[in-house]
């Protein structure tokens, strides 16, 4: 399951980017069990990822790289003056090893270079859209002992990514998530939006939460979702993927011309989210995993007491303490002991 949401930095950063853009919005809707609902305004982009990515390959091949496809990666040892990767029988030979493949990287899982929180369950198919509708970052649907989210992002062809994603502390799949999504799509109010497409694609897969500990080892840099704490369900990791990539290069270059390649030489080559922002972050995600889903009102009442630069902020990574400390919109939420945010926001300024 790939699609890509980012904000628009993402895009004005990377010149040429444009055509593999699907479409570019200006808002969207949070919703909760009560339909209660909240719009964000702002710049955001839903990229066309088979066209993106067939522009990178066609990038990295022309600038002499080689793709190995359907190699599976297993192992690695230092050789003199480099690194020698195993994938499959081939022996890759190198001066340094960057390390994309995220949390379920064996190179991190072996390092235990993440602390793990807990998992996002996704279940999804690309549908038909009925009408046009605001795009749904999150609506809590269902009424249960844990909340799902449910968003719909629509595409430029008339169709949309419509996934359900739930929080959990297990790699266990959720039971009743294939079951959740085809009520929703077929039976509840959004049947009135949504139709099933011929040759849709399922859109499944689950995406493990965590804390980066560690960030390079020895010529073995992470990057991307190996390289950060990434909140699922936030553009996080693809937008400071587009914002970075071409710093870490640079910084890359340069490390393997000087023969720089030790584990605390290579740590300052990526930039992290912002400390309080991961920790936030992570806290919030915590409180997901303890709520039921009738508190999905307190969220939007949350989002109603935010501007909408702080709540960009947060979907994307540039949360700062600053953003809290406007002194009436902090008061709105004390009054209202709204613990949903005052328990993570407590949790990050003093743990």
């Amino acid at each position: 399951m790939k699609f890509w949401l980012t904000n628009k930095e993402s895009l004005e950063a990377n010149e040429g980017f444009q055509p593999y853009v699907d479409s570019e919005w200006g808002e969207l809707d949070f919703i909760a069990s009560t339909r209660a609902k909240f719009t964000v305004k702002g710049d955001y982009v839903l990229w066309d990822t088979k066209r993106l990515e067939a522009h990178l390959i066609e990038t990295i091949t022309a600038n002499g790289g080689t793709i190995l496809y359907q190699n599976r990666f297993y192992g690695y040892r230092y050789a003199e003056r480099g690194i020698v990767a195993h994938a499959n029988n081939e022996d890759v030979r190198s001066a340094l090893l960057v390390d994309c493949m995220g949390f379920s990287s064996p190179i991190v899982a072996a390092n235990h270079a993440v602390k793990l929180l807990g998992y996002h369950h996704l279940y999804g198919r690309v549908l038909k859209l009925k009408r046009e509708i605001t795009p749904v970052a999150a609506d809590n649907v269902i009424l249960s002992d844990h909340p799902s989210f449910f968003e719909v992002f629509p595409k430029s062809d008339g169709s949309a990514h419509a996934v359900l994603i739930a929080p959990a502390d297990s790699i266990r799949s959720t039971r009743t998530l294939g079951q959740d999504f085809n009520f929703i799509v077929e039976k509840s109010h959004y049947s009135d939006i949504l139709a099933p497409l011929p040759g849709g694609d399922i859109l499944q897969g689950i995406v493990p939460v965590g804390v980066v500990k560690s960030t390079a080892l020895n010529r073995i840099l992470f990057f991307g979702e190996a390289g950060q704490l990434h909140p699922a369900a936030s553009g996080t990791c693809l937008t400071r993927l587009l914002l970075q990539h071409k710093a870490v290069a640079s910084a890359i270059v340069g490390s393997v011309r000087s023969g720089v390649l030790r584990a605390r030489d290579l740590d300052a080559i990526t930039q992290p989210l912002d400390h309080f922002a991961a920790k936030f972050h992570k806290n919030m995600f915590l409180e997901l995993l303890r709520l039921s889903s009738n508190r999905g009102d307190a969220f939007v009442e949350l989002l109603d007491c935010l501007d909408d630069s702080s709540i960009n902020a947060f979907l994307f990574g540039d949360l700062t303490l600053t953003h809290f400390l406007r002194i009436k919109k902090l008061l709105r939420l004390l009054r209202k002991r709204n613990v949903v945010w005052i328990r993570p926001f407590l949790r990050t300024l003093f743990s």
